[in-house]
């Protein structure tokens, strides 16, 4: 508000005066050469013979002008007395050929000291011939001519400006405008008057131009100060008046009031935590004058636009001048209360070096004690001095820190003097401190040396160092030290065996005589090879009663078998255990390393391991060579049941849907969902590979959902008389949530339950108990039917059977695939045709790939067939645009017989 009164007092009008004669001081701009000033310069009054002129001479200047083809001439000269009748004459004459000539109207005061006002007009004689231009200029409070007139009404007529009339902009407007300085008038052409009387001019300097006659010798003081370029005649005011309007570029003045809003915003944006440093604050707000100038020098030299910025620096220096205060006052409080935090920080570290779990001592420069922490007198004690007895050599190490420097490092230092050895880790830092003695300044060298006791944390380490080679219990090495040793083995680059062993019976051991007993019985197995002489290497625990070794010599295949043997000899023979006997079995794996291929540890031990599980489940006592068939068929288990896990969220598995046809006209009823999966990294994956892994892992529920929602979504797609079967696995069965996930899923799709058809293979219902049925009659409840799949192939029971609220009977596609070939095939299906009708199920025959399959079948009354002959199993796509060829074709089909 300070600022805002002191732009409307005039108080900043001089600083905005400043910078903007700055600003267009810095912004020059060519003229545009359509005013040429005819300049009655000295030269010509001495060449004329004195002034005033006759009116002859001014007449031979326009009537040259005239010749010249000027466009319009300006006589910035007194006409308002008569001279010498004979120069009137000429001048009227020379007004009468010109084409337009403006002659100059002005006021001025009647009297000195006298407000009133008397206008001189040219003579009659010149008036009438010639146009009225007003060319009164006034100055500021500081002398200057900044402002022009558009024109002035006198004596109830309206005159134009000189700059106006030149410009052609003279149309009735009152009021001035700013002269835009940034045109030089050093620029404006220039021709001297005497040279125009006499012609010795160029006339293609005049021709199509405005001409202005006027004077600028320093004795006809027609002279006025203007910012920037300084005293200038004149008619050069005129000039630059109407360059300004005839470009266009009259300097127009933004409101103080946009720029206080600037400046509010630049001091709001100053308070912020952003500025809060001094220096900041001070380079910010620097920077803001410059980029504002910056700114205000663009507007101007691009659109002359003047932005009085001169209320910016009064407001950023009392801004900034508060802010320092305030930050002076503030960071007073912060001294005072920092010299607390001092003061309690001190106290606060006192009580820390006294208390400190580490020993603490520092050392002068004489090798004295200064200060201690009572862990370091606890630790070392005191002399009978009562100082505290630190070690010398501790001492000297802090004095040759002190002298030499040094990079801080932690050192040992072990002493056995005492019945109890003590291990110690220490490091010395040097520093300085500084004291003072009056106004003298005094430097003193000191170490301090922190301590910690670690001779437990030692004796420690060196058991986790055992412990992390060789098993605590027996002995016996770690599996990763194995594999080193195997490694280096391996480096002799001749053939060796790996075995791996279990012992049979130790569960039966650590239950029947106790897991002490048992823990001997692993101690003693250990011992017993480590003394058997066969040539091996030592021996790992794996875990549990698993072990492991390797031999030290070459073996071929003869020779690994007979040493798995003589280890499976000396094993399983009785041990002594606590007055009792034991004996027990032993299953082992072996795998030959064969220098010819690439070795790898850990692959040679894993098969080996996976030999031992061949050994298990061959069930006698004999040692398993590492079979390679069985490991791929192992390792590609592994594979797949890696890449199951993230094929359903990279959308590799996908639903594909093969065709469903009634019997009765050969119409698509529905369709059977079957998965397929294709792995990025596995390629094809069949459905027999991977739905056993999937049940074995339990993946199975997951994807069996995943399945059933996406038929779902798919199916909703279909004409609405199509129905869709899924399978669902005895895992999926087995699940508390079975009935809720096929609930939820029929409402949050919105799935007709009548279209859905769940089915089961009968393994499933066979080992089925009253929660299964009990599930299945909740489902089948909410109109979902159910199908029993692959009907004949497993342990059918006709009790159960009729008890199962099964809707359909799927039969085995074998049987049908079989018509033609096996006698016993037709009279099964005929069988099972009876005894679906007679249980009120529906039968549906796979496999059907021919027409006679299709006959036979029709003959049996069967409701429903799906087989290749229809269509195999496709993906969505082609299965909708199947649906779409069969809703139109069905009908011819059927009476065709198909």
């Amino acid at each position: 508000m300070v600022v805002f009164f002191a732009d409307r007092s005039g108080f900043l009008l001089g600083l905005n005066d400043r910078l903007e004669d700055f600003r267009t001081t810095h912004a020059e701009r060519a003229t545009s050469g359509n005013f040429v000033f005819v300049a009655i310069d000295a030269t010509s009054i001495q060449s004329a013979g004195g002034w005033p002129w006759s009116r002859q001479v001014h007449a031979e200047i326009l009537n040259n002008l005239t010749d010249a083809n000027a466009l319009d001439v300006f006589f910035d000269i007194d006409f308002a007395f008569s001279s010498d009748l004979s120069g009137d004459t000429a001048f009227a004459n020379a007004l009468d050929r010109s084409g337009s000539t403006y002659l100059p109207v002005f006021q001025q005061a009647e009297r000195a000291g006298k407000a009133e006002q008397i206008t001189n007009w040219p003579l009659a004689l010149f008036a009438e011939r010639s146009w009225p231009a007003l060319v009164n200029v006034f100055s500021d409070r500081q002398g200057t001519v900044r402002f022009y007139p558009f024109g002035e009404t006198i004596d109830g007529n309206y005159i134009p400006s000189a700059a106006a009339l030149l410009t052609g902009t003279f149309s009735v407007r009152s009021g001035n405008f700013p002269i835009n300085f940034s045109f030089r008038p050093e620029n404006v052409p220039t021709i001297s008057a005497i040279d125009v009387a006499t012609g010795q001019f160029d006339p293609d300097l005049i021709a199509g131009r405005s001409v202005i006659v006027g004077a600028s010798a320093i004795e006809l003081g027609d002279l006025f100060a203007v910012p920037i370029h300084g005293i200038i005649p004149g008619p050069l005011v005129h000039i630059l008046a109407a360059e300004t309007l005839a470009a266009s570029l009259v300097p127009a003045t933004l409101t103080v009031e946009w720029v206080l809003l600037a400046l509010l915003a630049l001091l709001l944006l100053l308070q912020t935590p952003l500025f809060r440093k001094p220096v900041v604050l001070i380079l910010a707000a620097g920077f803001a004058i410059i980029a504002s100038e910056a700114t205000a020098f663009i507007l101007f030299a691009t659109n002359s636009v003047v932005v009085p910025t001169g209320a910016l620096y009064p407001s950023l220096l009392a801004f900034c001048s508060w802010s320092l205060l305030l930050r002076l006052k503030q960071n007073g409080w912060v001294i005072n209360r920092q010299k607390q935090e001092v003061a309690n920080t001190s106290a606060l570290l006192q009580q820390v070096f006294d208390d400190s779990f580490d020993a603490i001592a520092i050392v002068d420069e004489t090798g004295a004690v200064k200060m201690h922490s009572d862990t370091a007198a606890n630790l070392f004690g005191f002399n009978e001095k009562d100082q505290l007895e630190l070690p010398a050599r501790l001492k000297e190490e802090a004095l040759a820190m002190m002298r030499n420097g040094g990079n801080r490092a932690v050192h040992t230092y072990e002493t056995f003097d005492s019945s109890t050895p003590l291990q110690i880790e220490y490091s010395v830092t040097p520093s300085q401190t500084i004291s003072f003695e009056g106004t003298k300044e005094h430097t003193q060298s000191i170490a301090t040396l922190a301590m910690r006791d670690v001779t437990k944390i030692k004796e420690q380490e060196r058991k986790i160092a055992y412990l992390s080679s060789y098993d605590e219990l027996t002995g016996a090495l770690r599996r990763s030290v194995l594999l080193d040793f195997m490694e280096l083995r391996a480096a002799a680059g001749e053939p060796f065996t790996v075995c791996v062993f279990n012992l049979s019976r130790f569960k039966t051991i650590n239950v029947v005589l106790g897991r002490d007993v048992g823990d001997a019985l692993l101690q003693q197995v250990v011992k017993r090879l480590e003394r058997a002489r066969l040539n091996i290497s030592a021996v790992a625990r794996l875990g549990g009663d698993t072990f492991a070794c390797f031999t030290e010599f070459a073996t071929d295949d003869t020779e690994a078998s007979a040493v798995a043997r003589s280890l499976c000899e000396r094993i399983a023979e009785p041990y002594a255990l606590e007055n009792a006997k034991a004996r027990v079995g032993v299953k082992l794996g072996y795998f030959l390393v064969s220098p010819d291929i690439e070795f790898d540890a850990v692959s040679a031990l894993s098969h080996a391991e996976e030999a031992l599980d061949a050994a298990r489940l061959a069930g006698d006592a004999e040692p398993r060579p590492h079979d390679p068939l069985l490991s791929r068929t192992q390792f590609r288990s592994r594979q797949i049941e890696r890449a199951m896990g993230q094929a359903l969220d990279q959308e590799e598995f996908e639903v594909w849907y093969q065709p469903q046809h009634g019997l009765d006209d050969l119409g698509l009823i529905g369709s059977e969902a079957l998965l397929r999966w294709k792995s990025e990294t596995l390629g094809q994956v069949y459905p027999d590979e991977f739905i056993e892994i999937a049940e074995s892992t339990g993946f199975i529920k997951e994807l069996g959902e995943w399945v059933l929602e996406r038929s779902m979504q798919d199916t909703l797609k279909l004409p609405s008389d199509l129905s869709v079967a899924v399978n669902v696995s005895g895992l999926q069965m087995t699940s508390d949530t079975i009935v809720s996930d096929v609930n939820r899923l029929i409402r949050d799709t919105g799935f007709p339950a009548s279209r859905l058809c769940l089915e089961l293979t009968e393994t499933v219902l066979f080992d089925g108990t009253d929660d299964l049925v009990e599930k299945m009659r909740d489902i089948q409840f909410r109109g979902v039917s159910w199908a029993l799949d692959d009907f004949g192939t497993g342990y059918s029971s006709m009790g159960y059977l009729s008890k199962l609220p099964i809707d359909k009977l799927k039969v085995d596609k074998s049987f049908t695939l079989c018509l033609s070939t096996d006698p016993a095939a037709a009279p099964i299906l005929v069988a099972i045709s009876d005894l679906a009708r007679g249980l009120g199920m529906t039968l549906l025959c796979e496999g059907v790939e021919t027409e006679d399959h299709l006959n036979f079948l029709k003959t049996l009354h069967c409701a429903e067939a799906q087989g290749y002959l229809f269509g195999k199993p496709m993906p969505y796509s082609e299965f909708a645009t199947y649906v779409e060829q069969e809703k139109s074709d069905g009908a011819n089909r059927a009476r065709a017989g198909f």
